[in-house]
């Protein structure tokens, strides 16, 4: 009956370790799985079956590998703990990297709409005092695709994009919702800096293609919660309409003085 049992023991540790090792090669390894945690399992796996062989013929022919058993498992079982050690550490870098993903807009950097409304959800859930969510969008982006290419285009929104966050940074975070528009929050600023930060990227912008000689704009407008809002739909909306407002004054000025 003990035979039995330690046969039945190395068998199922002989079909885990065929089984780790089909898996490692067939889908591990298309997830970054590293030579050294494969090394680590097959080395783990290996003298823990190695080990459990030799107990069965130790127990079927009455020949002693007790010291060689005992080596087997201890140096097996460390090797494998060691290898589930760093595999949790590699999956949570992997999972990690995928939510950045997730959240991130591929071209710019910073969030993109899923990333930013979980990010202010979870600001908002936690601050009591007010804070400002600002809307921006990009002026002229279809007269550089047309006449400088999209590559430029793309330098366009990603240098913008770069203006933004630069003018955010510690009191707040941005997010891009559109191909050429994007979304703030603002903390522990009043409607003075907010309408520093708004002139700041205006000037910044306009001279993203000094060089080519070509001025351009963007439309800003923003809202504050509790005086505007108090739901981030509404802050939203309104922040919406003062961007329209700042775009179509910005046209009344160009129309009057031409």
């Amino acid at each position: 009956m003990v035979e039995l049992r330690k046969v039945i023991v190395f068998i199922f540790v002989s079909f885990l370790f065929v089984y780790m090792i089909w898996i490692n090669f067939s889908v591990l390894n298309k997830f970054g799985h590293k030579k050294l945690l494969s090394a680590l399992m097959i080395s783990g796996l290996g003298l823990i079956s190695i080990g459990t062989f030799f107990d069965v013929i130790s127990s079927l022919s009455g020949m002693k590998f007790r010291n060689l058993i005992q080596i087997c498992f201890t140096a097996g079982a460390i090797i494998f703990v060691t290898y589930i050690i760093l595999w949790s550490n590699h999956i949570a870098k992997i999972l990690a990297n995928l939510n950045q993903h997730a959240h991130t807009d591929a071209m710019t950097g910073v969030y993109n709409r899923i990333g930013f409304e979980r990010e202010l959800m979870k600001k908002s859930s936690r601050k009591k005092e007010s804070f400002y969510v600002m809307v921006l969008d990009l002026d002229k982006t279809k007269e550089i695709n047309d006449n400088f290419g999209h590559l430029n285009g793309d330098r366009y929104i990603i240098s913008a994009a770069k203006i933004i966050k630069d003018e955010m940074g510690k009191i707040g975070f941005v997010g891009r919702t559109g191909g050429d528009e994007f979304i703030a929050f603002l903390e522990n600023v009043n409607e003075y800096d907010i309408e520093k930060i708004k002139h700041s990227i205006k000037i910044r912008v306009s001279n993203i293609f000094l060089k080519e000689n070509k001025n351009m704009n963007i439309s800003i407008g923003y809202s504050k919660y509790e005086k505007d809002g108090q739901d981030y739909d509404e802050l939203l909306r309104i922040a919406d309409e003062r961007m329209y407002e700042d775009k179509k004054k910005r046209k009344n000025i160009i129309r009057n003085l031409q």
